[in-house]
């Protein structure tokens, strides 16, 4: 049986309202009244309201929390979907849109159904992301402590290794998108200081040997944020008058003029910028602040750009060289100064590093399944992984090489495709693999989008389709679903009516190519009925065809009816005779060429069982 049609419906009863109409006045006296009234509306369609009550009858149905997901969907996306469908829910909603309507009274619905997405983009749906951090380093590079790989210690072969011990309860398939540092030379020298304060735990203060915390004003102390990994953190918020908090190194001894600082720096609900950042090689060491000790030096660094609502990214701020002190033991100190009624801002410092590493190095992301047992990288043309590189070339993205709710993939993703696929065909699809913030309790999420190539533009597959005008009926119980199937012809059809004259009518088969037929009209190379006056009276050996022309084209007509009826007996030998206890039929749609014009013609039937249809009304030209 082929399956080549799609449900939509059209009003079965034709008396349509015109917009205008004297009589509401009275109906909507009757609604009052509570009279049951039969009457027919051409075309409704779903409001803000109806998607959000469906959804949450929808919701009262629900079994599983994929079926709440879905239901719930509905009145977000203002659509209908392969949970909450049109035939089950809508008929629930009309009495309440209809109250007084009763018997024989039918609407036809237009709304938004969401289609379920294409399997090749379920596949990628659930990525993990997972960025490598200084203890997966440590176990790739043991005590050389360089946070990023090379080709010593290329991705293919550290990375599953980190993966295996992040995932251990990792699904058979599953994936992860794995972001790392990367230098393509191996690195020269060595780290002298590195802290990323992943041995405390939420809240506990930062008590480092050889570190101190001098409290210069009020109580605050530098706490340990456990938030996407550990980090240092200190804030005014709530608390009572002046804060100032000095965070102060262990002594690092400078022993080559390469040698740099460095650290990243999240900053939160921004007011006002409450950090500095100073080096001193006098010191005394004795737990007391004497400024003319320290260089302040904040202005070396880039900060990233303040959120007054919530978090920054994790942003590295930029290398402060050294090669001032070397040969000189050197302390480094972030001082915060703010207030409860003033600068609240939160600071959270992470990967504080002094090295003298030389190395050029670069983010890069790669997308790895877990199969066999074992994670390995993965490459399928299928999917576009999104790049570091590719955010920085995109502009905005590269900020944080990332999208969010106020740089929209949607705007810069059609662009990387064009450029990606310059030779692209219509209608070629791609699945997209990009990073977006969500928000601060979530943060960074690996998503899946697919494009379509549509008239020479990259299109987002939002899979919302408008189902246009599907006809309910009150059977004088309830509301209905009035499933109509509109079929169109295809080649294989025409070439079924001309195979059949071959052996039933063979005087009416085209004699040179075979690909056409006369006693219906079909021709499978062509892909329509002829209807052709000339053509169909020079081909007619029986003298069917009358000389007057409108009887002519009657009977021609009558023919294609004929074959259509045919086509459908042979594609639909189970069709059943009803579908919710509503008359099944269907609309077939053949081309026709009547010698100048190819237009299309409407023929209704009513399916009667065992692949038997019943001609149900006259043919009709649609366009």
């Amino acid at each position: 049986m082929k399956l080549k049609y799609n449900l939509i419906a059209f009003s079965l009863l034709g008396g349509v309202l015109a917009a205008c109409d004297p009589m509401e006045d009275i109906y909507d006296e009757i609604d009052a009244q509570g009279i049951t009234i039969t009457k027919t509306e051409k075309e409704y369609v779903l409001t803000k309201a109806d998607y959000s009550a469906i959804s949450k009858l929808a919701k009262k149905d629900a079994k599983t929390k994929e079926d709440s997901t879905m239901a719930g969907r509905v009145a977000s996306d203002m659509a209908l979907n392969s949970f909450a469908k049109g035939d089950v829910y809508i008929p629930k909603i009309l009495p309440q849109i209809y109250p007084s309507w009763g018997k024989g009274s039918s609407v036809g619905v237009t709304y938004n159904f969401k289609e379920d997405k294409s399997e090749t983009l379920k596949k990628y749906f659930g990525v993990k992301l997972y960025t490598l951090n200084k203890e997966d380093y440590a176990k790739v590079w043991g005590s050389e402590g360089n946070d990023f790989l090379s080709p010593a210690y290329a991705p293919e072969s550290a990375i599953p290794m980190v993966l295996a011990d992040a995932f251990k309860d990792a699904r058979e398939g599953s994936f992860a998108l794995a972001e790392y540092m990367y230098s393509d030379k191996e690195p020269v020298g060595k780290v002298l200081l590195s802290e990323d304060f992943e041995s405390f735990q939420k809240n506990d203060e930062i008590l480092i040997d050889g570190w101190n915390q001098i409290v210069v004003k009020g109580t605050t102390k530098w706490t340990a944020n456990a938030y996407n990994g550990v980090s240092a953190k200190f804030s005014a918020f709530r608390t009572e008058g002046e804060q100032e908090n000095w965070l102060v190194t262990k002594a690092v001894k400078i022993d080559d003029a390469a040698a740099t600082f460095t650290f990243d720096l999240v900053l939160g609900h921004f007011k006002g910028n409450p950090l500095d950042v100073y080096v001193s090689d006098s010191y005394a060491n004795n737990g007391k602040i004497v400024e003319s000790e320290w260089t302040k030096i904040t202005d070396s660094f880039k900060y990233p750009e303040p959120n007054p609502t919530g978090f920054t990214s994790s942003t590295n701020v930029g290398k402060y060289s050294l090669k001032n002190y070397n040969g000189k033991s050197v302390y480094f100190a972030f001082r915060y100064a703010g207030s409860g009624e003033g600068v609240t801002t939160t600071v959270q410092v992470d990967n504080i590093t002094v090295s003298t590493l030389k190395a050029i190095v670069e983010p890069h992301n790669d997308l790895y399944q877990f199969n066999g047992g074992t994670w390995a990288p993965y490459s399928n043309k299928e999917v576009l992984v999104v790049t570091p590189e590719d955010y920085a070339a995109m502009g905005a993205p590269g900020k944080h090489n990332n999208f969010s709710s106020s740089v929209k993939a949607d705007d810069y993703l059609p662009i990387l495709l064009k450029g990606k696929y310059p030779y692209a065909k219509e209608g070629d699809a791609q699945v997209v693999l990009y990073k977006f913030f969500k928000d601060k309790d979530r943060g960074t999420l690996v998503y899946a989008d697919e494009y379509l190539y549509k008239e020479g533009v990259w299109t987002l597959n939002s899979n919302i389709v408008v189902r246009s005008m599907e006809s309910y009926l009150h059977n004088g119980k309830e509301w209905l679903f009035d499933p109509t199937i509109i079929e169109t012809v295809h080649e294989e059809d025409y070439a079924y009516l001309v195979e059949w004259a071959k052996t039933n009518k063979p005087e009416y088969v085209d004699k040179k190519y075979g690909n056409s037929e006369f006693w219906f009209g079909a021709s499978s190379y062509h892909k329509n009925f002829n209807i052709k006056l000339a053509d169909r009276r020079s081909n007619d050996p029986e003298g069917k065809i009358d000389k007057d022309d409108q009887k002519a084209t009657e009977y021609i007509l009558k023919m294609v009816q004929e074959g259509c009826q045919m086509i459908l007996s042979h594609n639909h030998p189970d069709a059943p005779t009803q579908m919710n206890g509503v008359d099944l039929y269907y609309k077939i749609r053949p081309l026709l060429y009547d010698g100048r014009d190819k237009v299309i013609y409407s023929f209704r039937f009513k399916s009667l069982g065992n692949g038997k249809f019943e001609v149900a009304g006259e043919p009709e030209k649609i366009q």
